[in-house]
């Protein structure tokens, strides 16, 4: 049996919230994504295997395999000699990501258009953006700009494609968090977001198609730190967005 996070963090996959579960394996493997997305388990930190364990009331045959399958999808990284450790990004990642982000969500945009699926999950997730950008909070934002994402490919209607993109997610929020500067998000995304929504609801499929691509491009371009493309404002996280009752603190304190 898994432990239960009675406060859970504030940062958790979206699509995690409703999934219907059908192993350990899997229990596992959600829980230490959705540490690592919010934040939890940090880049370059080694993993544990008897605390890791313990700290879930697993087997550890059975985090084993669920470690295993966080490595083969590039969450986490095995070295002889040093055990697992979450993956830390580098320079070189971040094209690549963003590479397989626009084609995760292009294809999402073209299956909503194509089909005529209902659009208001996207509206929803656009609003609570909306409120996230007014409270200026770093985690919070990234946390609500991820989930307007996640709200176009759920509206696909392709659980392969939302599978991808629950792992590209991570990868993303991985990005941000391994980087040099520090935790920081973009708050004057709404009017890309907006536009974005209305071309997707208007079935206005090449318009889309453009936005999505432009999106990817400057966050890739911010992440890249080229002040000659980048000239876009954000909100730097602090320490203080890191919940207070984190289950998985005992593994950080007991790493050092």
């Amino acid at each position: 049996m898994i432990v239960t996070v009675t406060n859970p963090p504030t940062s958790e996959l979206p699509v995690l919230r409703k999934v219907v579960r059908s192993s350990t394996i899997d229990l596992i493997v959600d829980q230490i994504r959705n540490a690592i997305y919010s934040g939890s388990l940090k880049p370059g930190q080694s993993i544990n295997e008897v605390r890791t364990a313990e700290l879930l009331e697993v087997s550890r045959p059975s985090l084993r395999e669920a470690l295993q399958r966080l490595i083969s999808e590039g969450v986490m990284t095995h070295a002889p000699g040093r055990g697992v450790h979450v993956r830390r990004m580098r320079t070189a990642d971040i094209d690549d990501v963003y590479a397989v982000r626009e084609a995760i969500e292009s294809q999402a945009v073209k299956l909503v258009v194509r089909g005529g699926n209902s659009t208001a999950r996207i509206s929803r997730a656009l609003r609570e953006l909306e409120r996230a950008i007014e409270e200026n909070v770093a985690r919070t934002i990234g946390d609500a700009d991820l989930n307007f994402h996640h709200s176009i490919v759920a509206c696909s209607g392709s659980a392969r494609l939302t599978d991808l993109m629950k792992v590209s997610m991570v990868h993303t929020r991985l990005l941000s968090l391994s980087d040099k500067r520090g935790y920081e998000v973009r708050c004057d995304v709404l009017d890309s977001h907006r536009n974005l929504a209305e071309a997707v609801a208007a079935g206005d499929e090449p318009r889309s198609l453009a936005i999505v691509a432009r999106v990817m491009a400057e966050a890739a371009s911010r992440l890249h730190g080229t002040v000659d493309d980048f000239d876009g404002q954000v909100v730097k996280g602090t320490d203080a967005e890191t919940p207070a009752d984190d289950q998985w603190l005992r593994l950080r304190e007991q790493a050092h």
